[in-house]
């Protein structure tokens, strides 16, 4: 399954770099991107996708020691 992103390139941290997309649409807290906004290879945003593709959120919490 393909998808298409739509990035904006104009979300950066004060060092210049680029916020990574899940960054800037506020799923994960500040995340500067390793990939100048290239997703399709990186690895965070491949699990990520997973992640949400698959449903992973409803995942049972581990059980306390008694």
């Amino acid at each position: 399954m393909k998808t298409i992103k739509r990035i904006n390139k104009t979300g950066e941290n004060r060092g210049g770099v680029p916020l990574c997309i899940w960054s800037e649409v506020g799923v994960i807290s500040t995340r500067s991107c390793t990939r100048r906004l290239e997703c399709e290879r990186c690895l965070f945003d491949q699990n990520m996708t997973d992640f949400f593709v698959n449903d992973l959120s409803a995942v049972p919490a581990v059980p306390q020691a008694a």
